[in-house]
């Protein structure tokens, strides 16, 4: 079945984004073709009334609207998640797509306003935009996703929904801090590797816009009066001492590598992982210059609720913050969502775990087993790089990748 999806080549047009990443997750093939301006009278007969875009060009006709193309798409799921797996999840993810759609729309034309036409933002804005965000927040309290235990349309579409908030609401930082669960829930989305290839393809990407700092004005300076020099008190001496240096990581001093992790993190983050991303790996693994390991949570036994258990994973991942540089990692919650395991394969540089890992408090909370020989366990690595596969053993609930 050929599908063509038709809309304006823009890089932060997110109703079109959620459709092809909808599609990447369903693995439904879906062409693209660019609408150019201005709107032809033809085009608004036979496939949008109205002009808008996207359109979904279909076998047996076109659709328009972006949530009723994104529901056609699921329904085309080939692992039968994306639209719920029951009568009942099936109209909750409806109920989402709706609420966002009536309840954010009024909000996103209003930034749009103000971006654009230079509109005033209402007077209400701010406390409509916080009362909405509170709402899902708590919903989310509880929940991983917005339905269910999987990942469904419902969650791609508020996910690419709040693209409009966090890049371009001049409170976007504030609120990103303030509404964690909500924060989650994008992140969770939008890092998973369909979506960045899909926001790769059309220039887009995600998160929080960085501000451009301001330019400090030069201030004109003073004249100095000329002081007479005072002897130096005991404090002043010791200002006067070196102050000690940083230290230097040792990793940093070790011989060159065949294995530059920056770019086995580009070939992951950039290719498909079965097909490409893992046996580049393998191909370039320097066992002289690196370590892999098994990660397993001692306290499994204590994970009950899986977004407790993701909030830890994300709290360790925090701490590790400053170990990018040498570290790779994928963590995965599998099992039931009151029952699981939090697990992990990890790629160290140099030999065995380096003390920069050692000093991360989270570290004597994993039992951490060294993989002698990565060829013998060569389908195990590959499917936690792939965050699925038989030599996991129990159901991938979700994954975290630090790179």
């Amino acid at each position: 079945m050929s599908l063509t999806l038709h809309y304006y080549l823009y890089s932060e047009n997110s109703r079109s984004h959620k459709i092809l990443a909808a599609a990447a997750f369903a693995g439904v093939k879906v062409n693209e073709k660019m609408i150019s301006l201005p709107i032809s009278d033809d085009f608004k007969r036979n496939c949008s009334p109205l002009g808008g875009n996207p359109v979904l060009e279909t076998p047996e006709g076109y659709i328009f609207e972006s949530n009723a193309i994104l529901r056609y798409i699921a329904r085309l799921d080939k692992t039968n998640t994306l639209y719920g797996k029951t009568t009942y999840e099936n109209s909750m993810v409806d109920a989402w797509l709706d609420l966002v759609a009536s309840e954010t729309d009024p909000l996103i034309r209003c930034i749009i306003g103000k971006l654009f036409h230079q509109k005033a933002l209402p007077a209400d804005f701010l406390e409509a935009t916080e009362s909405l965000l509170q709402s899902i927040d708590n919903w989310l309290e509880t929940r991983t996703f917005l339905v269910g235990e999987r990942q469904t349309i419902a969650d791609i579409n508020l996910a690419f929904t709040l693209q409009v908030f966090y890049r371009f609401a001049t409170n976007a930082e504030a609120l990103s801090k303030k509404f964690k669960n909500v924060w989650r829930l994008y992140n969770t989305v939008m890092q998973q590797p369909q979506t960045v290839e899909v926001l790769k393809a059309v220039g887009g990407s995600f998160g929080l816009v960085a501000k451009p700092k301001e330019e400090k004005k030069a201030e004109p300076k003073a004249e100095k009066k000329k002081e007479e020099k005072k002897p130096k008190d005991d404090e002043e001496e010791e200002d006067d001492m070196p102050k000690e240096e940083k230290k230097a990581n040792p990793l940093d001093s070790l011989p060159p590598s065949k294995l530059v992790l920056d770019a086995f993190k580009r070939e992951y983050s950039n290719n498909d992982t079965r097909s490409h991303a893992a046996p580049w790996f393998f191909q370039n693994f320097d066992s002289e210059g690196y370590t892999c390991f098994w990660a397993n949570y001692k306290y499994n036994e204590e994970n009950k609720m899986q977004f407790m258990t993701a909030n830890l994973c994300r709290g360790w991942f925090q701490r590790m913050e400053g170990n990018r540089k040498y570290a790779f990692g994928v963590a995965l919650i599998v099992g039931e969502d009151k029952v699981h395991e939090l697990t992990s394969f990890w790629v160290f540089r140099g030999k065995g775990l380096p003390q920069c890992v050692t000093d991360v408090d989270d570290t004597e909370l994993f039992n951490w087993v060294e993989i002698k020989d990565i060829n013998a366990e060569k389908e195990k690595i590959t499917d936690y790089l792939c965050w699925e596969g038989p030599t996991i053993g129990k159901p991938v609930l979700e994954g975290r990748t630090f790179k």
